[in-house]
């Protein structure tokens, strides 16, 4: 592809954002700040939240007909974290993220050019381990168009008397300080370009200088993989060249650009993030490849740039490039990359494709800030429980879901890190705010129901038991029989009695959680009808190992049905009964 078209690149849109804050400064590091670089004083930004442990279980899906492939991971890459994904604050219409269960690795896209290295922001941190998905940051070299040069580069990778890599020493210093989970490196400056007077950028042919500099490169990755402890994973993004120095994105795994990934018998990076203008027989052929030198396929991320105003993956027009990661064995060709899913939060539109919502500078169009995302994951019914067959499908038509809740006690009352207001036990303490840190496990699936109903179900925002919003769902119109609605995947082995304790708002009788065991049986636990928050608690029996969590409501309610808050525990207490 011409380089000309270098717009679609991950650099772009960042290029563009707003002017980064002062507090958000902190976080973002020069060179000199990464060579010179002490654990600070300041304790604020390290998270205290480890990772969890997640699972998946495709047989536990609600989508019988999904055609899953469990090796494929995720990759979160939102454009411009370092303004995204500001620490909490006092207002609602902050950016979040709720699908954590549809992702694996959330890459903290930052960095400009006078401060390359972004480190993420503990709240985010928080949020992603406690569903078990891992955070990286960024180290980027910027376009020499957007004010990079050869010389940032060549000043970052100094070396010592021994041949280290200070900065590397850093860099995993800086991921263990903070407690993230690694790095995403992209080198984006073009070793054979210059900007000329006029702001044009002139390409010529690779000097030696240029070239011994693009195996310096290569000689950092495989010291920065060599020195990384196994909890750190490393990245690549698919755009300088190891011969060369010229920024070639290949968009598929080859003889060029395999050194990035795997050198003769070093690895050099944990996964590569191709770039988007890939094809079916490219990914093919980059599948056969990773797997001849010893790696997996999955160790590759096939991007995909939804931002709506580009042309190769934008949101929801381009509805079959999930459909083309498919091999004829239905397996994916790689793992997926998804650049720029914050579009539902800051696109404000244009004449290909109107705005997925005004939230960035309306609060009130919240419901359609969280569709858009609903969208992307659940395909374009909404519903995880069916397969799409025909326009947008969702990510989980792939990909199955993973789950953290993996031990007790668990308890979540459905926050999603921000709200109109703030409330403890049932009752309004506060006004609006948003902190991530501060988000709950959220539900497996977002969201899945038996198939044939109508239902409407979402984060209500204008009532909470604790936190920022509940869980509201309503049919729309009857429905024969009961209506499903699995929320969390399970694995939580038999120790005894089982506490279930949950606050609900249900109006009409029929209501209940469903707890699904892994042989099969279901127990149903009634809601407790009435006007306003009820606390129920229930005592099970031992039943086995529990697999799901779902609501079930019955099809000739109409009236919503509102879970503020669940939490289970092992043991009983007293009152507490079937």
């Amino acid at each position: 592809m011409h380089l000309g078209l270098a717009i679609t690149t991950l650099a772009a849109t960042l290029a563009l954002t707003a002017p980064v804050g002062a507090a958000e400064a902190k976080r973002m590091l020069s060179v000199a700040d990464v060579l010179g670089w002490v654990p600070p004083a300041d304790a604020g930004n390290i998270s205290t939240v480890p990772l969890a442990r997640r699972f998946s279980d495709p047989a536990a899906e609600p989508d019988r007909a999904g055609r899953f492939d469990p090796a494929a991971r995720v990759m979160l890459a939102p454009d411009g974290m370092d303004n995204l994904g500001a620490a909490g604050d006092g207002s609602f219409n902050r950016y979040v993220f709720s699908h954590w269960p549809q992702v694996d690795i959330l890459a903290w896209f930052a960095g400009n050019a006078a401060a390359p290295l972004a480190i993420p922001s503990r709240p985010w941190v928080e949020a992603a381990h406690r569903h078990g998905v891992k955070v990286i940051g960024t180290l980027f070299f910027a376009p020499v168009a957007w004010g990079g040069g050869p010389e940032t580069l060549e000043s970052f990778l100094v070396q010592d008397a021994q041949g280290r890599f200070p900065a590397a020493d850093h860099m995993v210093e800086i991921a263990r300080h903070y407690r993230f989970d690694g790095w995403f490196i992209n080198q984006e400056t073009g070793l054979n370009e210059v900007k000329g007077p006029d702001g044009k950028v002139v390409r010529g042919p690779s000097s030696p200088q240029a070239k011994a500099l693009a195996a310096k490169v290569l000689a950092f990755m495989r010291y920065l993989k060599a020195i990384a402890p196994a909890d750190q994973e490393i990245h690549w993004y698919d755009a300088m060249l190891p011969d060369n120095g010229a920024v070639g994105w290949q968009n598929a795994l080859n003889r060029r650009n395999l050194p990035f990934l795997q050198d003769g018998a070093a690895a050099t990076a944990d996964g590569m993030f191709l770039n988007y203008w890939w094809t079916g027989d490219g990914l093919r052929q980059g599948a056969a490849l990773a797997e001849s030198v010893g790696r997996s396929r999955y160790d590759l991320f096939i991007g995909a740039d939804l931002w709506p105003a580009r042309k190769e993956q934008p949101a929801f027009r381009n509805d079959h490039w999930l459909r083309d990661l498919r091999g004829a064995d239905g397996k994916a060709l790689g793992s997926i990359g998804l650049f720029a899913p914050n579009f539902n939060f800051n696109f404000d539109g244009d004449e290909k494709a109107p705005a997925f919502s005004r939230f960035a500078s309306d609060a009130r169009d919240v419901t359609r800030f969280y569709a858009a995302e609903q969208r992307l994951f659940a395909g374009d019914d909404g519903n995880m429980a069916v397969t799409d067959r025909a326009g947008w499908d969702g990510i989980s038509a792939l990909v199955p879901a993973r789950s953290s809740v993996t031990s007790l006690p668990f308890a979540t009352s459905f926050s999603t890190g921000h709200g109109r207001l703030r409330a403890e036990g049932g009752r309004v303490v506060g006004g609006a705010w948003h902190d991530m840190g501060a988000q709950d496990v959220l539900p497996t699936w977002q969201f899945a129901w038996t198939p044939g109903a109508a239902l409407d179900i979402g984060f209500d925002f204008d009532r909470a038991y604790q936190g920022g919003n509940a869980l509201r769902a309503v049919l729309g119109q009857p429905f024969s029989g009961k209506v499903e609605i699995p929320l969390y995947l399970l694995d939580l082995p038999a120790r005894g009695a089982l506490s279930v304790r949950v606050a609900a708002d249900a109006a009409r009788p029929g209501a209940a959680l469903r707890l699904t065991l892994a042989d099969g049986g279901q127990v149903d636990l009634p809601l407790e009808q009435g006007n306003g928050w009820r606390m129920r608690a229930w005592c099970v029996a031992d039943q086995g190992t529990l697999r799901r969590l779902s609501l079930v409501l019955p099809g000739t309610a109409r009236q919503p049905v509102t879970l503020g808050r669940v939490v289970m525990d092992e043991g009983c207490g007293v009152g507490e009964g079937r």
